[in-house]
């Protein structure tokens, strides 16, 4: 087998002709990368792009190799020693030796004055040529087994690097070598395998320069690249291909997110995750897309808080539609929207806020406290006991825009604030009279000379005891001074408003609970008794709030809408002009108002009324210039 290496050796010709045949028809030429891409530092989503022209190669010729020249037997021991050395080395043939280069150790080989041939550098051809001078050479032998070993590694280190011409030059070497080595058969056919991925390597990189990616191009680099992987799932090259297809995805993804248009960046993205799934390369750019949108989404709330501050809700809704294509369904677009609202429904305030405002000439307004929007069923039902047909037909009302009212009614002083500031003359005191309760008579009589300062009974009343005497002139004129005064609009409220403020969520007949009054729940008319002694005729029997007149304000418990002396103690007038019914009336709880109108709607039980009178639905008409003691009223705040 030795003299069979040998012979293999120095018979070159043989050799080639041997080899010749075992390889048949020369191969078709490939195109391949030597190395697979490296990916940008910079932009660590994006392959480097393919070099202008791609590196074309054939599969390498056959290299025979040099007749071995011997060596003098003398230098026999210095040339195996300087064969361990390039084996050691790694210089296993001549392409492992750079140009030009000697093993310093071979510089003293030569007479200084006579020529002596240059032993080789590379551990195969120093082999080769000791075993020409010496073909039993033991060392020289296992050497060549050792190159040949080395040879065999390295064609599958090349293998795997997919660096065919460097594989296939080895693999041809080792024919030449050991035609008989049984690892030559799947060598080769591995390095035909790798020749056909690297064809199809090539085939990809031409579909990318014509921007053929991906499907539904027939013909496309993600398909060809597939294709190389199932040949060979560990092909780098391979993959570097499909990373630079979802590269130019990324890439465009990016772009696109930075100038907003997020559908398309998603559409993108989602086409990325279809060419490599859970990449890193994908995760880090969906990450930054997904910092790119917080980043805008932040910008825009900034503006629509502004906007809001403004009290611009408008400008806060068109920037609010960008925030949630920035950043769909997040807590800060909801809760955005939720102000929104708000302040679309409440202005500057929220449902149950109370609050009072400054008056330019001194002092406040009377508190206030913002309703919650919503929708009631208006009116008596046709089987309601004690009901009027001017109460019919009951109706639906919605508010679409909260409102505030005024927690109670408005007091002896705070109208005489208005006055003082205004000079304001009140019907009653134009007309010298207005209606008290005559304790003598034991009913409502008219008596000259009293006005807005006195009580139910004429007397004069204590500052937070409710305003009565005064007309629904008199509570216009009140409500379009604190208008003025605060630059916000004031005004009675609707009679819509006030069955809503009354119930406060209840639907029964009564603001209670039931039909009998819990004692204590308002001033009205039960079994107390006049200072001389005196009951009333039709009340609620039983029942003791501890006033036989107007009591304070807000000496009962509010309601729960935290309203006060919505049941009883003064009636109080509204905007409406007075309808018999409620036929088209309007159902967005607007007032009713005709031009000119002589009467208009008062509404809530007083301290004289009657149960049915106490009812929630209860309405009676008035004239606009009318004054009472069982009258006053109460305003509302625009928002």
């Amino acid at each position: 087998m030795r003299d069979h290496r040998i012979g293999c050796m120095l018979a070159l010709g043989i050799m080639i002709a041997m080899v010749t045949g075992c390889h048949g028809e020369a191969p078709p030429q490939a195109v391949v990368q030597r190395t697979a891409p490296t990916v940008s530092a910079k932009h660590p989503s994006q392959p480097e792009p393919l070099p202008a022209q791609p590196i074309v190669l054939r599969r390498p010729a056959i290299e025979a190799l040099p007749e071995p020249a011997a060596v003098p037997k003398k230098k026999i021991g210095e040339a195996l020693r300087q064969a361990q050395l390039a084996l050691n080395a790694g210089r296993l043939d001549e392409r492992g030796v750079p140009s030009g280069e000697a093993p310093p150790e071979l510089n003293d080989m030569a007479a200084p004055t006579v020529p002596a041939p240059t032993l080789p550098t590379d551990a195969l051809a120093l082999y080769r040529t000791v075993l020409a001078t010496d073909p039993n050479n033991a060392v020289a032998l296992h050497g060549m087994d050792a190159v040949v070993a080395a040879l065999r590694a390295r064609a599958n280190a090349s293998l795997v690097l997919e660096d065919m011409v460097s594989a296939q030059r080895d693999a041809d070497r080792l024919k030449l070598l050991r035609v008989d080595d049984p690892a030559l058969p799947a060598l080769f056919v591995a390095l035909n395998k790798g020749w056909h991925v690297a064809g199809l390597i090539e085939r990809g990189q031409r579909f990318e320069r014509a921007g053929a990616l991906v499907a539904p191009r027939s013909g496309n680099a993600e398909g060809v690249y597939r294709q190389a992987l199932k040949l060979a799932p560990d092909s780098k090259a391979a993959d570097a291909g499909l990373a630079r297809i979802e590269g130019v995805f990324i890439a465009k993804a990016l772009a696109e997110a930075e100038a907003g248009r997020y559908q398309q960046s998603d559409r993108l993205i989602a086409q990325a995750a279809t060419v490599r799934q859970d990449s890193q390369a994908l995760q880090d750019a969906s990450a930054r897309i997904v910092a790119i949108r917080q980043r805008a989404a932040a910008m825009l709330q900034a503006q629509a808080d502004t906007a809001l501050a403004s009290g611009d809700p408008d400008r806060a809704e068109q920037l609010l539609k960008q925030i949630e294509r920035a950043a769909p369904l997040s807590a800060e677009a909801r809760d955005l929207r939720a102000r929104i609202v708000l302040q679309r429904n409440y202005g500057m305030f929220k449902p149950g806020q109370a609050f009072t405002e400054a008056l330019v000439s001194a002092g406040r307004t009377p508190e206030m406290i913002v309703l919650p929007i919503g929708s009631f069923r208006m009116g008596a039902r046709e089987d309601e006991p004690g009901h009027e047909a001017d109460e019919t037909p009951q109706r639906e009302v919605a508010f679409k825009h909260g409102f505030a009212m005024a927690r109670t009614e408005v007091t002896v002083e705070q109208f005489g604030r208005f006055v003082q500031a205004t000079h304001y003359r009140t019907d009653a005191e134009r007309n010298g009279h207005s209606l008290v309760y005559d304790e003598i008579k034991g009913k409502l009589d008219a008596r000259d000379g009293v006005d807005w300062r006195d009580d139910y009974a004429g007397q004069r009343a204590a500052p937070p005891q409710p305003v009565m005497h005064v007309s629904w002139n008199d509570a216009q004129a009140y409500t379009v001074w604190l208008s003025k005064e605060t630059a916000h609009l004031y005004r009675l409220p609707s009679e819509a408003e006030f069955e809503y403020a009354l119930r406060a969520g209840g639907s029964g007949a009564y603001p209670w609970a039931g039909n009998r009054p819990p004692n204590g729940v308002g001033d009205l008319a039960g079994s107390d008794a006049s200072p001389s002694g005196r009951h009333w005729g039709d009340a609620f029997a039983g029942y003791y709030d501890g006033y036989w007149g107007t009591a304070p304000v807000a000496h009962y418990p509010a309601n729960a809408f935290g309203l006060y002396d919505m049941i009883g103690n003064v009636s109080e007038w509204t905007q409406d002009c007075w309808h018999d019914g409620y036929r088209r009336a309007p159902e967005d709880g607007s007032a009713w108002v005709n031009p000119g109108c002589a009467k208009r709607v008062v509404r809530g039980a007083s301290w004289a009324s009657s149960p049915p009178q106490a009812r929630s639905a209860w309405r009676a008409a008035n004239d606009a210039d009318n004054a009472s003691a069982r009258i006053g009223f109460r305003v509302v705040r625009v928002l």
